[in-house]
């Protein structure tokens, strides 16, 4: 499918509704007009013509397919011309399609196949996360790729291993207006307004939560972009130039390779998207865009066909709920290349750290999950939902800019703002907000899963309590990277990284197989065990807000100490006192940090009692059993 340059002319395959007057119109360099070669009955297949186009073709450059009077570009088009200049709303007949593709030579440039035991994935908006004056980036090259291209080593520095970039396909991110709503035409500025319901129609915005209503204010931009668009094509609004937006999409994949990052690009697809479409869109981004991933969003179909699709079959692909029995035939994945991006871990560990009763066992369940068939992708905060600064300074949305009258947006936040909503300046409110933000990273880079976070999370950027900002394009859609050297944002930053190069270090902490909670190596000591106030007796009630997790070394030959670790998770409102396990003789507990403590610097501290160790309120304890266990010898019989 698609329009494409041959030997012997330009080759169309196109879908059209209509059996007659349909065609192509063919467009010379600075040509308006176009020539249009409308299709005769013979090229029709179904609701398909397919034709060859030959004579003098060389000189033409772009096209657009045509029927009945009405010009529309093609949806397999590799680039597509005319959404270049951001929220500018653009009628569709007034688009290009490029002909040929350009040349680029990808050098020595490898997938990096990074195994999910082994993955940290940072997720983003192209356009967010460099677009603010406080990113450092110079003027045009901020929310573009290029700006990406500068941030390169900033991701690296965290130990990033894979960035999943938010929809950065071409599309229209205004919806185009009903007739007689003049009104709605024109460029529209940075930022976000609402159209009543639907995709198009009257206009109106919130103020301090009142609807006001102005033929004057223009359409929503959809910051986000999820929704339809032209899957083959890079957006053009994200580049620095804008007629190379796919020469400046590759460099940056290359550059990110270069540095051993993973490049996942989300699909967002209707219910009634066509198999071809989708598996031929995912294939040309990873034959001719070199990605390494995708995570598919809408169709519950499309996962499965991009899934059994034979030439895709060592890529990642991300989705929520994959029916293994069909992909796999009831045989094991020979590599797990797909993965649960499911929100049970976000659930589940928000329930936890902010105290709530019931909650002990499903943290357990999903700090464990981990599956021989499928990665799973864990994350405390995604695009949607309270950023990781807000999830502890907020407890109620505050999406009224969004101008649906605060009504869009989860209500099921799970948060909790320390005492008081919003912004302060209580030292106590912030230094416990900080502490909480430590303990949430420590959850997610001791889970046996993938972890994830969003851009800025590290560094605590906020969206002002917004849990849904998909309108906002402005400061709070965009990353505020001046909030990296503000309190204790510094320190969060830091912690993040030593909890990362701690994973990463030890085998024992990103296993690749699911824990077997059982001594089956006659060790001593099962792979992993739990404890609480007495050593391997854990309180697993449902008013139970601590657990003791003890990760086992000896299981594992790749690390070379075989250390033992003790993480003391408290997340009730009072101290509690934790039994330490035994290690074997020769070893020795000692803490390894304390997010009580935000500048203890990571140096381990000895422990005088090694039988127990007090967890302050709200904390957690990261011990590290070290030195060499004493190998015991029996003496010989002799006669």
């Amino acid at each position: 499918m698609g329009v494409k340059r041959t030997s012997k002319g330009i080759r169309v395959c196109a879908t059209f509704q209509s059996r007659k007057n349909c065609g192509i119109k063919l467009y010379k360099k600075n040509d308006r007009e176009g020539t249009l070669v409308t299709f005769s009955e013979e090229f029709r297949y179904g609701k398909v013509f397919c034709a060859l186009i030959t004579g003098d073709t060389d000189e033409y450059t772009g096209y657009m397919l045509y029927e009945n009077g009405t010009l529309f570009a093609d949806p397999y088009a590799i680039y597509v011309e005319g959404y270049d200049k951001w929220g500018k709303l653009v009628k569709p007949e007034d688009c290009r399609c490029r002909l040929d593709e350009s040349d680029y030579d990808w050098g020595q440039d490898k997938f990096p196949r990074t195994k999910y035991e082994d993955s940290f994935v940072y997720t983003l908006h192209v356009r967010g996360y460099t677009k603010s004056p406080s990113s450092g980036i110079e003027l045009k090259k901020r929310g573009t790729y290029k700006g990406l291209i500068e941030k390169i080593s900033y991701l690296k520095s965290l130990g990033v291993t894979a960035v999943e970039l938010m929809p950065a396909y071409e599309m229209n991110v205004l919806e185009v207006p009903k007739k007689g709503n003049a009104n709605n035409g024109g460029n529209m500025p940075e930022g976000s307004f609402k159209h009543s319901g639907g995709t198009s129609g009257k206009v109106m915005y919130s103020e301090n939560g009142a609807i006001k209503n102005s033929g004057s204010v223009r359409q929503k931009i959809n910051f986000w972009g999820y929704k339809e668009g032209f899957y083959f094509a890079p957006r053009t609004a994200y580049a620095m130039d804008s007629q190379n937006a796919d020469l400046e999409f590759k460099d940056m994949v290359k550059e990110m390779h270069k540095n051993g990052i993973e490049v996942i690009m989300q699909f967002f697809f209707e219910e009634n998207a066509k198999e071809d479409l989708v598996c031929a869109a995912i294939r040309h981004w990873v034959f001719n865009y070199h990605i390494d991933g995708v995570h598919m969003k809408g169709s519950y179909l499309a996962p499965a066909m991009v899934a059994q699709d034979p030439a895709l079959s060592d890529i990642k692909i991300w989705y929520y709920g994959f029916d293994y029995g069909r992909i796999y035939g009831g045989k094991k994945a020979d590599v797990r290349t797909l993965a649960e991006f499911k929100p049970d871990f976000m659930y589940a560990s928000r329930r936890f750290l902010k105290g709530d009763d019931n909650s002990l066992g499903d943290f357990i369940r999903v700090m464990l999950e981990n599956s021989e068939n499928a990665g799973t992708v864990n994350y405390l905060c995604d695009y949607e939902g309270f950023r990781l600064a807000d999830l502890v300074s907020y407890e109620h949305k505050r999406n009224e800019t969004n101008g649906e009258n605060n009504s869009d947006g989860t209500d099921n936040n799970l948060s909790w703002n320390c005492g008081m909503e919003g912004r302060t300046r209580r030292a106590a409110i912030l230094n416990l907000r900080a502490k909480q933000i430590r303990n949430a990273l420590t959850m997610l880079m001791f889970s046996q899963g993938t972890p994830m976070i969003f851009g800025g999370d590290e560094f605590g950027n906020s969206q002002d309590g917004n849990n849904n900002p998909y309108c906002q394009d402005n400061a709070t859609g965009w990353v505020d990277w001046s909030q990296a050297e503000k309190g204790f944002n510094p320190g969060i930053t830091a912690y993040l990284k030593f909890l990362v190069a701690l994973r990463f270090k030890y085998k024992i902490l990103h296993e690749s197989k699911a824990f077997k909670l059982m001594d089956y190596k006659a060790c001593g000591y099962p792979d992993l065990s739990y404890h609480g106030i007495e050593a391997w007796r854990p309180d697993l009630s449902n008013y139970s807000h601590s657990i003791g997790m003890l990760y086992c070394g000896l299981y594992e030959k790749a690390d070379k100490e075989q250390d033992f670790f003790y993480i003391a998770y408290n997340m009730h409102w009072n101290p509690v006192t934790f039994a330490l396990p035994k290690l074997p003789e020769g070893m020795t507990w000692q803490v390894l940090n304390d997010t009580e403590e935000p500048s203890d610097n990571f140096k381990m501290s000895s422990i005088k009692d090694q039988t127990k160790i007090e967890c302050s309120e709200r904390s957690v304890k990261i011990l590290i059993g070290i030195g060499k266990p004493v190998k015991k010898t029996t003496k010989k019989m002799t006669k």
